[in-house]
């Protein structure tokens, strides 16, 4: 399981100018241009550092995904140039989204009432399957399912679009917020997930960039990797006023323990949903009964 804390909407820069540090590198903000089109599927650069010297213990999992990232977004940004770079970075801070904060809002809204958000995660099944069936099964969810808000998966590894993905989810489900998740190592991803239609970003990596600010700065809600299934419960109680958790789940029995820990809202895992096979509302009207808390 897994827990997040998404800053409340409420939260904004007291400052008009917005510098990111980059492993001693700033990049300053000033002027305005408009993003590029959504549907642009660039990887993000990022300038982090070397990845010449060979580890000295064999990476972790974890390790091994981050190296991956950095050399993809090392050889497109490569192509892109600093300059272009820094336009991409200011673009998404003149230009937030619209409506901002749209999980954290719904999240609020939800709360009062004792209801639980349920964000279910959006992935490929096979690798045969296409965006416009993505996006299928996406509305399947929404509309069938009980899905409050929508995760999708965009790193490499899960889809040779992850991009496009995004922003054919998000104009097939308008009315709900589409999250993104991926392996996130650098403010340009942040900005060409909005850029996609992103409502929020799911697996921030903190490698000395400051991604709280430029996603306070762009309008989008932002959950940060959080802790294991064994230690959510106690965390949850302990969380600071007015943060709101977010806890993956990959059984019924997880988002039943999550629910009762006092989580907000679930992130419904691939697994669990894929493993329901082709009912999806089957298992949304067992999810609803799993997170339902007894007075």
């Amino acid at each position: 399981m897994h827990r997040a804390v998404v800053p409340s909407a409420s939260t904004a820069l007291g400052s008009s100018q917005r510098i990111f540090a980059s492993h001693g590198r700033k990049v300053c903000f000033q002027g305005t241009r408009r993003p590029v089109a959504p549907w642009r599927a660039s990887s993000s650069p990022n300038p982090s550092g070397p990845d010449d010297e060979p580890p000295k213990t064999p990476p972790n999992a974890l390790e091994a995904t981050i190296r991956r990232k950095q050399r993809e977004l090392e050889a497109a940004i490569r192509e892109l140039g600093m300059e272009a770079l820094d336009e991409r970075l200011q673009s998404a801070t003149q230009v937030p989204a619209t409506p901002p904060y749209r999980l954290s809002r719904l999240i609020a809204e939800h709360v009062p009432q004792g209801r639980a958000v349920l964000v279910f995660e959006v992935a490929r099944p096979n690798p045969e399957t296409t965006s416009a069936e993505l996006a299928e099964l996406a509305k399947a969810y929404v509309t069938l399912g009980g899905a409050s808000a929508l995760a999708v998966r965009t790193d490499s590894e899960s889809t040779p679009s992850g991009l496009r993905d995004l922003f054919t989810v998000q104009q097939a489900v308008p009315r709900v917020p589409v999250l993104a998740r991926d392996w996130l190592i650098h403010p340009l991803q942040v900005c060409e997930i909005k850029e996609a239609g992103a409502a929020g970003a799911l697996g921030i990596i903190n490698q000395g960039v400051v991604f709280y600010a430029i996603n306070v700065g762009v309008g989008l809600s932002v959950a940060i990797p959080g802790f294991a299934n064994r230690i959510a419960h106690g965390l949850l109680g302990e969380l600071p006023f007015g943060s709101i958790s977010l806890v993956g789940v990959r059984s019924l029995e997880e988002a039943s323990a999550a629910r009762r820990s006092g989580a907000d809202a679930l992130l419904i895992k691939a697994e669990l949903l894929q493993s329901h096979g082709t009912d999806v509302q089957a298992l949304g009207n067992a999810l609803q009964y799993a997170v339902t808390l007894d007075d």
